[in-house]
Order: structure tokens, then sequence, then C-alpha cells
């Protein structure tokens, strides 16, 4: 049962919070091209990161499927919620292609998963 405070009752019934995915690009059929998802779970903290790499098998970005396998990356600063252009360093470019809300219910699941589902 949720306590009177609104944040107590965001955790019990699954946090929510804004999300942003982006395409990290680096060359045409270069392997390093891959899906990013940044979670800001809390407003205050690094963003949560997965990542998506294509595959050989079930491909993450196929056009006939909106299925993708997502693994856990190094966390972000927070600016990458907003990001898109050049990232220093010659590390690509990032060009976001979703941006909104999402709510966290892997309380549910097993605490310290590697892989997650998300539905945008």
């Amino acid at each position: 049962m949720c306590t009177p405070t609104k944040a107590a009752c965001i955790v019990a019934l699954g946090m929510r919070g804004d999300f942003t995915l982006s395409y990290h690009f680096f060359k045409q059929k270069d392997l390093r091209n891959h899906l990013e998802l940044f979670l800001d779970k809390d407003g205050l903290s690094l963003l949560e990161t997965w990542r998506s790499f294509r595959e050989k098998v079930n491909p993450p970005f196929a056009k006939n499927t909106r299925i993708r396998r997502f693994v856990a990356a190094p966390e972000h600063r927070r600016v990458y919620l907003s990001f898109a252009g050049h990232v220093s360093g010659h590390r690509g470019k990032l060009r976001t292609l979703r941006r909104g809300k999402f709510v966290d219910k892997r309380t549910l699941q097993k605490k310290g998963a590697q892989t997650i589902k998300v539905f945008l």
C-alpha cells in the first residue's frame, strides 16, 4: 500500500520517467552502429543506458519486427536525453529517434537482469 507521499506511490507501482531512443552512427555498415536507450529514472542521477547492436540471427534493425534486444551499458550523463549531433573525439553521431515517458515494471522481474523488455 502506498504511503501518502506521491514519490513513494510511484516507486511502489513502478518507476516512471523520461526516455530517449537514439541511433549512434559511425559510418555505413560499421559494426559499431547501434541503438541506445537512455532512461531517466529519477530526474537527478545519471541515465540508465541500454544498447542494441546488429545481430546476424533475428537482426534488431529488421524492418519486419519491432522487437529489439538491448544489453546494459555504462550510465551516461543527463545531457544525452536531449543530445543529437556529433559526439566529441570522433566517436560518431547521435540521432534522436523517439522521446517520451516510460513506466519501469522490472520490480516484477528478477533483480540484476541483464536484458529488459521496454514497450515504446
